[in-house]
Formats: structure tokens, sequence, C-alpha cells
């Protein structure tokens, strides 16, 4: 059975705690990389959001984590394809390198943020 893309989800933690559901996500991907010559495997990835003024403090931590400086790459990261399957997931710690914000009239508004992985990445899918 195939899975439709509006139950994804991401989870997300930037103090080292538990990771929480960050709300109003409209996508994510994930690219993995092994470098053949290192034997090291990296990632890069991004999320759209959409923009919410009310956002609770969990969604507000992912938009704002891009302005934290000296970051550590501890933030931790899940990626689910399907949130009503909790098992299925790929896993990392990581750094938000970038968000996008914008507006246009008529439209609905997003937040785009793009990330990196630091360390080890695994994956349940």
């Amino acid at each position: 059975m195939a899975v439709k893309g509006d139950v994804g989800k991401i989870m997300f933690e930037n103090a080292g705690g538990t990771e929480a559901d960050i709300s109003d996500l409209r996508a994510w991907s994930l690219s993995v990389t092994k470098d053949t010559q290192e034997t090291t495997i990296s990632g890069e990835g991004s999320a759209t959001l959409l923009y919410n003024p009310s956002g609770n403090s969990d969604y507000q931590a992912f938009i704002d984590d891009v302005l934290v400086t000296g970051d550590a790459g501890d933030a931790l990261f899940e990626l689910f394809p399907d949130s009503a399957q909790s098992a299925k997931k790929i896993g990392f710690a990581g750094i938000i390198t970038n968000a996008e914000y914008g507006a246009t009239l008529g439209e609905i508004q997003e937040v785009n943020i793009t990330f990196i992985t630091n360390g080890a990445i695994t994956s349940a899918i």
C-alpha cells in the first residue's frame, strides 16, 4: 500500500532532550551520501512548514534554530514517512543551516528549512 505524503512528520529537539512533533509540516526530504574514499556517510535535507505566527514553542524552536551560533550539531531529528507508524523513521543529530522566510500576496506562506546530519544516521524505514 502506498503512503500519502501528507501523513509524514518531523520530531525535533535542539536542547538534547526529548523530540517534539513539529506542527504545520508541509514536506520533508533527506539525501544521504556515502563517500567511498573515506567511508563516511553524511546527509542533508530540507523541510517546508506552513507559516504559523501562533505556532507552539517546539515549532518556534525549529524555525529559529538557524540563529544559534557555535552550534554543536547535537539537535535531534526524527523523520517519519507515516506519522501513524512510530517505528518507521530516520534519526540523526544535525544542524539547521538555512531558513528562508517569505510572503506572496494571495498565497499560503511557507518557511523553508535546510539541515545537515552530524554523525550516525539510523534508519528503520
